[in-house]
């Protein structure tokens, strides 16, 4: 049986953003609790997390906040080892199912309730939707669950979160950015962080990235690769980025090559 986290309204969320909007990293944080007069809970599908759990929670993401300088010295260059960890402690100890994660107010409950000082050292005076969750792709830690969520890989028993370390943090925005379509489908992205690594090389990862997606997504409007088992899905991936490497290292001055029609689609 899942667990079933607090859920905080939105009008508590405006008042207690516009608390910890002020808090000045390393001077003032702002305090937590693990209840709040306004919350509330789903009617069904679990058990409900106790004040008890969410204080194990709190204890688990401060202490990895810890070993990476919290409170006393900024985030800097460590920010991507911190992602990472905390994306894999919290997929692992909120036993959530996916439905329960989409819901924004549990995160907005736990940046601006339970773990407020932690959420502003790792985004000092952060913008709303860091811990409102009025997008959890750039919520603070919604987005570490959803990551851990889309890149756990069962065919590694010994290491399933080994993905976490293929794409920082703005090239997997990219991905949930696309999630109607790329992001969608875990099976997909997992292919893409498995390839990625060994086929690409180059600079302006980025930006090629951004390119690759673009092709994966004009690719799904005529062909299944939802549907491929991972062998070939994997192949068609592969394919893919190699196609954009040698687009990117075509010299300028060479014509652009025309693809093949298909409606109003082109196939590349």
């Amino acid at each position: 049986m899942s667990t079933l986290y607090p859920r905080l309204p939105e009008s508590a969320a405006k008042d207690l953003y516009k608390e910890i909007r002020e808090c000045e990293v390393g001077t003032r944080f702002p305090a937590s609790a693990t209840t709040h007069l306004a919350q509330y809970f789903a009617p069904t599908g679990g058990g409900r997390a106790t004040p008890e759990r969410l204080k194990v929670l709190r204890d688990l993401i401060v202490d990895a906040a810890r070993r990476h300088g919290f409170p006393d010295l900024p985030l800097g260059r460590s920010v991507h080892n911190f992602d990472t960890e905390l994306a894999r402690s919290l997929h692992v100890e909120m036993d959530l199912v996916p439905a329960e994660a989409a819901a924004r107010p549990i995160w907005a409950f736990l940046a601006l309730v339970v773990i407020p000082d932690v959420a502003v050292w790792r985004f000092p005076r952060p913008p709303v939707d860091r811990v409102s969750a009025t997008d959890i792709t750039r919520h603070v830690f919604g987005r570490l669950w959803w990551r851990a969520e889309l890149l756990h890989d069962n065919s590694r028993p010994d290491d399933p979160y080994h993905l976490l370390n293929v794409f920082p943090e703005r090239n997997f925005d990219q991905i949930l950015a696309r999630r109607r379509s790329i992001g969608g489908s875990p099976e997909l992205i997992r292919a893409l962080a498995k390839e990625w690594p060994t086929v690409w090389s180059g600079l302006d990862e980025t930006e090629s990235l951004r390119d690759v997606l673009k092709h994966l997504m004009r690719r799904g409007a005529f062909q299944d690769l939802f549907g491929l088992p991972e062998d070939l899905l994997r192949v068609e991936v592969a394919r893919t980025i190699i196609e954009v490497r040698r687009i990117r290292e075509r010299p300028r001055t060479e014509a652009p090559v025309t693809g093949t029609g298909i409606g109003r689609h082109t196939r590349l």
